[in-house]
């Protein structure tokens, strides 16, 4: 109630539509300013930008002051007052019903909880520090070139040379035992501990229970219905592949490529890379959508040290 007196105004004031339009625009502005303090710390860390203004540090920090406004306990008792007060038009009713789901999703009772999440922040804002200055890249038959994730994935889906692709595949393979080795399983240690707090299987069940209302076991029995659905489909589209391109089309390196490496290589042609600006604008400005009077960063380019 503190929190709603000092940024707001107090719950005894609650009696009018002006105020809760108020409420409304107070807490959206507010969280605007701390989401784009978080996403600016999370692009230039994970763009490897040089401006000294972005760091681990910085990420942690604006992470850590979204979360708490959006677990702080007042913003969800005065919204769910608001709900109940009857003064709210449908259009306010439905900002207030997200509002309250939101607020739901970070609230955390408890201080050992909030602890637990404060720690696990700082545990995977160490880890994306390591991760983004992690050596990655393609050990080829001549020398390591330096490729990111993408970079990566990209070339193994287009490269002519098995050898490369291969490469490119270990390369990628290598950021599983890194982040092995540099903290994930502290990571998720702490997030199932946190979640079986809050009386969750473990993290992913409380992940997937805020995101779509219901648990993991519900979850994996559709994934389940899915799989067996398509375990058909999938072994004849394997044979067929197989089959017209040879079992070491099979291969997890390969299977991009055969599937569609030379369809690529082909249509570049007609799709350069100097004219993609362009054509990503013209298809929004297609659907109706314009940027105009807005300033767009974009950053196209693989590069070292580059998420």
């Amino acid at each position: 109630q503190d929190f709603c007196n000092r940024l707001f105004f107090p719950l005894t004031a609650m009696t009018d539509a002006p105020s809760l339009q108020a409420f409304i625009d107070k807490v959206n502005a507010e969280y605007e300013k701390v989401h784009l303090e978080f996403e600016e710390q999370f692009w230039g860390t994970k763009m490897a930008l040089k401006d000294p203004k972005f760091s681990a540090a910085r990420l942690t920090e604006t992470k850590s002051k979204m979360e708490a406004f959006l677990s702080e306990p007042s913003l969800l008792e005065a919204t769910k007052k608001w709900l109940a007060g009857g003064l709210a038009s449908e259009e306010q009713l439905g900002v207030l019903k997200i509002f309250e789901r939101t607020f739901s999703c970070y609230t955390m009772e408890s201080n050992e909880t909030k602890h637990m999440r404060e720690e696990t922040t700082h545990l995977e804002s160490n880890l994306e520090e390591k991760r983004n200055g992690m050596e990655l890249g393609a050990k080829l038959p001549d020398k390591f070139v330096v490729l990111s994730s993408v970079g990566l994935r990209n070339r193994m889906n287009t490269d002519s040379d098995e050898q490369v692709r291969k490469a490119c595949y270990d390369g990628l393979l290598s950021i599983g035992p890194f982040i092995c080795e540099n903290g994930f399983v502290d990571i998720v240690r702490k997030r199932n501990c946190m979640a079986k707090q809050l009386g969750y299987v473990d993290f992913y069940d409380y992940k997937v229970t805020q995101s779509e209302g219901f648990g993991k076991q519900k979850l994996f029995e559709i994934l389940d219905g899915l799989k067996t659905g398509t375990d058909d489909l999938l072994k004849e589209a394997r044979g067929r592949l197989a089959a017209e391109k040879g079992d070491a089309a099979l291969q997890p390196w390969n299977m991009s490529f055969m599937m569609s490496g030379e369809i690529k290589t082909k249509l570049d042609p007609f799709f350069p890379f100097e004219k993609a600006v362009e054509t990503w604008a013209r298809s929004f400005a297609a659907m109706g959508i314009n940027y105009r009077d807005a300033t767009m960063t974009l950053d196209l380019l693989d590069r070292k040290g580059k998420y």
